[in-house]
């Protein structure tokens, strides 16, 4: 964050008032300049990395007392309790938020606002939501701050006592650490905390310098202090405390963070929060946090294709080999053309693997299988077999695998395996964005995708690698013909150990087909679609691409 300020942040909590601005991380070493200045640095990787990642929070609030709430209307998708009464909608003294969190940049600065995208509220779920955030970001304006306001008085909607209390923000202490705002506090080292692993160093800090960082009521400063635990070698902040006080208020804010090796941040893990008011009366949050994944991808990200190929030396099929990674399976709620069986999740694939370049070719399959079971023989070598069941794509496996020399062991792609190479770190509907056209995919152009124009329809399946190549190098992974996948369709598992590596069912009636095909619709193509056949079907559309991995 060279330079960056977080806006400052409007508080009302029960008719007192803070003013809060957001943050950044921190950096570590022995002596405490050093460890600060790393800190700065890494605060500036870590805004770059988190201000594109939404996280799933949890957020329950208790009040000593009861509180002026609002309530959501019951009955929606999902939502099981009754309409709360006229009483309960006015004053509560608990709230259990299910929310997306993330920090929204502000259109003409580089302020980052801390948002909350409520999706259930003590169990209900918050059925006008959608419609809101439409208008509250899809709605032209000039004015950049008031949409930031209007952005945190959404976010803070469904808060006990209506609480706008951007302490409310687990990376809000980090904003301390970073390089332009340093020299407004105080450092010191403070007693090492060994609780929190080896080379941890804790710097306590105060603020020392007007206009401060968090303000209150009539624009009055309000100075902050507290700790910050950071790890000596890297700079990532690892806990964070924050502290102001105000005649009226008392607030104490602690995150801890998880250090996520793949992106090199630590994210955050829980924040607690407690609020002291002069009349005695307390209000405790605890807020935790998972599931972090990317939203937007900039065109500063430049998405490079995987290096690393192999080929089958018999019969020539090219492969690229796919890194391990994480993404999040499924579609989003307002995706065109979603079904309910694309539930969002988030999948870990823990090994490289390898994935044929092409959908395989009549030509490779002749040359293995010695027929030509194609019902497009005059579209010519180079084009994708079509016709093939499941159990005949299991005799092609298996004379490859059987066919010498043996350096890869060859098998069809996982359903997960299949949408993470499809999708290849993009997040839309298709790879190529919000849309796909006839000049990018072989589909049904005469059914395009939402109320795009219509295009081409070819009528055939086109030759392997006709059109450009995904981000990952893959070609047709959007139309031509449907793909075979190992997996049996089944809903998709709940837990995040079951989506480590999924394989799907152990049994089934069906199995699940990726990719649209020339004959179908542009909506049949996008990367989180689920069609599915009995592994006895065949089809004029239903082709295969091969998975590899490497034997060591």
């Amino acid at each position: 964050m060279r330079d960056r300020m977080y806006g400052l942040l409007l508080a009302v909590f029960a008719g007192s008032a803070l003013v809060a601005a957001a943050p950044q991380q921190a950096a570590r070493q022995p002596d405490l300049d050093t460890v600060l200045d790393r800190a700065g640095w890494y605060l500036d990787y870590f805004v770059d990395e988190f201000e594109n990642v939404v996280a799933e929070e949890n957020y329950i609030q208790d009040s000593s007392q009861l509180l002026p709430t609002i309530s959501p209307a019951g009955g929606g998708r999902g939502g099981t309790a009754p309409p709360p009464s006229a009483a309960e909608m006015l004053r509560a003294r608990h709230r259990d938020l299910r929310s997306d969190f993330l920090l929204v940049k502000s259109p003409e600065t580089q302020a980052l606002v801390p948002f909350r995208d409520v999706i259930q509220v003590d169990g209900i779920v918050v059925r006008d939501r959608e419609a809101r955030l439409a208008k509250l970001f899809l709605t032209d304006t000039s004015d950049a701050m008031g949409r930031a306001e209007r952005i945190r008085e959404e976010g803070a909607r469904y808060n006990l006592g209506n609480m706008r209390s951007t302490l409310g923000n687990p990376v809000l202490a980090l904003g301390v650490l970073q390089q332009s705002y340093q020299h407004r506090f105080k450092f010191s080292l403070g007693k090492a905390d060994r609780s929190m692993g080896p080379g941890v160093a804790v710097v306590e800090y105060k603020e020392t310098q007007s206009p401060a960082m968090i303000q209150g009521e009539a624009g009055r400063d309000l100075p902050a202090h507290g700790r910050a635990w950071i790890d000596v070698a890297t700079g990532r902040v690892l806990k964070t405390e924050l502290q102001v006080e105000q005649p009226a208020l008392r607030a104490t804010v602690t995150t801890t963070f998880q250090a996520e090796e793949k992106s090199g941040i630590a994210v955050p893990l829980e924040m607690r929060e407690q609020y002291t008011f002069a009349n005695g009366s307390r209000v405790n949050t605890t807020a935790m946090y998972g599931r972090f994944r990317r939203f937007d991808v900039t065109a500063a990200e430049d998405i490079q294709t995987p290096v690393a190929t192999a080929s089958d030396a018999w019969t020539g099929m090219m492969f690229v080999e796919l890194p391990p990674g994480r993404f999040t399976m499924g579609s989003a709620s307002l995706e065109g053309g979603r079904n309910e069986d694309e539930v969002l999740h988030d999948v870990e694939i823990t090994k490289a693997f390898l994935l044929g370049q092409h959908e395989v070719t009549q030509q490779e399959w002749r040359m293995v299988m010695g027929n030509a079971p194609s019902q497009f023989s005059g579209c010519g070598p180079r084009c994708p077999v079509e016709n093939i069941t499941f159990h005949d794509v299991q005799k092609f496996l298996d004379k490859l695998n059987a066919h010498p020399p043996q350096t890869l062991h060859y098998r069809l792609p996982t359903e997960a395996e299949w949408e993470y190479a499809c999708r290849a770190r993009t997040t839309g509907p298709f790879s190529t964005g919000e849309n796909l056209t006839t000049a990018q995919a072989n589909y049904n152009g005469r059914q395009p995708y939402g109320s795009f124009p219509a295009g081409e329809f070819r009528q055939k399946p086109t030759p392997a690698g006709t059109f450009p190549l995904n981000p990952w190098g893959l070609a047709d992974m959007h139309g031509n013909v449907w793909e075979w996948t190992s997996d049996w369709y089944g809903s998709y598992p709940d837990s995040a150990s079951a989506n480590i590596d999924p394989h799907g069912p152990a049994t089934g009636d069906k199995r699940v087909i990726r990719g649209g095909s020339w004959s179908f619709d542009a909506n049949s193509a996008r990367c989180g679609l689920r069609y599915t056949h009995a592994p006895q079907d065949k089809g004029f559309s239903l082709g295969f691409r091969v998975a590899a991995d490497r034997l060591r």
